[in-house]
């Protein structure tokens, strides 16, 4: 039987899911079964049908993103799926510049200012791992994502939104 496997769970584990994280202090002591690196993962190839990885792409520099998606590829299985997301930054620039959500073209809430955004930018910093290294757009995310080396027969993007009530994030599904 395959694993289903959520990397970067940190202290919002997803049920069903065998749950590792890079780092462990306490926000994720007793929520993750295993410590790995996404670029270095402990499994054997082709072991894994099912990969989540909520808020943690965008905590790659472009070159380690390149490496944990080699991992994916190599622990999925054919048919197997990696389901991800992350913060759309043009997204956020324009909201930055506006205050308009572009996607419904409606002013969003007075709560989402200036510093709820340069979180989103960069991370909340306020731990370890907790800064973001890369700001993905759709269509960035898309040719990254098309890349060979990946080895992906198909790519959709799957929703605009994970946990807040805007259409700020990505949410991604791949099949290898």
């Amino acid at each position: 039987m395959a694993i289903r496997l959520e990397i970067g769970s940190g202290n919002n584990p997803q049920p069903g899911y065998w749950h590792c994280d890079r780092y462990l202090d306490h926000r994720t002591r007793g929520h993750v079964d295993f410590i790995a690196d996404a670029q270095r993962l402990p499994l054997a190839d082709a072991s894994c049908d099912a990969l989540l990885l909520f808020g943690v792409v965008e905590h790659f520099g472009i070159i380690e993103i390149q490496a944990a998606f080699l991992e994916i590829a190599r622990v999925l299985v054919p048919g197997g799926r990696v389901r991800f997301d992350v913060p759309d930054f043009d997204w956020f620039v324009d909201v930055y510049r506006t205050g308009i959500d572009p996607v419904t073209n409606r002013p969003v809430d007075p709560v989402r200012d200036e510093r709820w955004i340069m979180h989103a930018f960069f991370g909340g910093q306020d731990g370890p791992g907790q800064f973001h290294r890369w700001g993905w757009s759709e269509r960035r995310m898309r040719d990254f994502l098309m890349k060979p080396n990946w080895g992906f027969s198909d790519v959709q993007l799957i929703g605009r939104q994970w946990r807040d009530p805007e259409s700020n994030h990505l949410v991604f599904e791949c099949v290898k």
